[in-house]
């Protein structure tokens, strides 16, 4: 049961991460050179893909070992419930690197 817990809570966390690290991507020219943007350098984008790639990784390794932590009678709901949880992490985390770049 642990492992349908820590299998969907990976499943539904990447894909929950590639949508937004995707939007993201697609963001990233206004996100650069908008208004009040300290870097407007291309190397300010390659900083902030880099630790969005590397927070990707992060939570969806999180959100799989997540799943092993306990033992529970509907591990889908409890893996969907974590998948969410650490895609509002990532989002959190995006926000956080635009704004301090």
């Amino acid at each position: 049961m642990r492992l349908y817990a820590a299998l969907t809570a990976l499943l539904a966390t990447a894909l929950g991460v590639g949508v937004l690290f995707f939007a993201n991507s697609a963001l990233s020219p206004v996100l650069i050179g908008g208004p009040g943007s300290t870097c407007p350098e291309p190397d300010c984008g390659l900083g902030a893909g880099l630790w969005l790639i590397a927070g990707a990784v992060a939570v969806v390794l999180v959100a799989f070992l997540a799943g092993f932590l306990r033992h529970v009678e509907r591990p889908v709901r409890r893996g969907l419930w974590i998948a969410l949880w650490c895609t509002v992490i990532y989002l959190l985390e995006s926000i956080v690197v635009w704004v301090l770049i």
